[in-house]
C-alpha cells in the first residue's frame, strides 16, 4: 500500500516557510520599534505639557498655553497621517513579499508533481 508513495523533495517547502518566518520577525520588530518610539514621544510631550499646564499664571499664559495645544493637535495629525500612509506601504510591501514567496512555493510544488515518481517496489 504504501510502496506506490511518490517521493518528493520537502526541502523547498522549509525554505519557503523559514522566508515566511523571517518575513513576520522583521515586520513585527519593525512595528514594535515603531511604536516604542511613538510612546516614548507622546510621554515625553504629555510631560511637557503637564509642565507648560503648571507653569500658566495668567490669562496671557493661558491663551498662550492654549494657542501651543493647537499648534501641537495640527502636528499630531499630520504624525498620525504621515506614520499610517508608512504602515499601509509596510502592509502592501509585506503582502507582495508573502504573494512571491508562496507563488514561488507553488511553482516548485507544480515542478515537483511533474517529476513524482512512485517508489519501485521492493521485491518480496
Amino acid at each position: 500500500m504504501f510502496n506506490t508513495i511518490p517521493t518528493v523533495d520537502f526541502s523547498s517547502f522549509v525554505i519557503s516557510s523559514q522566508k515566511i518566518i523571517d518575513l513576520n520577525t522583521a515586520a513585527i520588530t519593525k512595528a514594535l520599534e515603531a511604536q516604542q518610539i511613538a510612546a516614548k514621544n507622546l510621554l515625553s510631550l504629555s510631560q511637557a505639557r503637564a509642565k507648560a499646564a503648571m507653569e500658566i499664571k495668567d490669562v496671557d499664559g493661558f491663551s498662550a498655553f492654549v494657542t501651543e495645544q493647537s499648534e501641537i493637535v495640527k502636528s499630531s495629525i499630520e504624525e498620525v497621517t504621515d506614520s499610517t500612509q508608512v504602515a499601509a506601504e509596510d502592509a502592501k510591501s509585506y503582502f507582495e513579499e508573502i504573494q512571491a514567496i508562496l507563488i514561488e512555493n507553488q511553482e516548485i510544488a507544480a515542478k515537483s508533481a511533474s517529476v513524482i515518481k512512485p517508489i519501485a517496489k521492493k521485491a518480496v
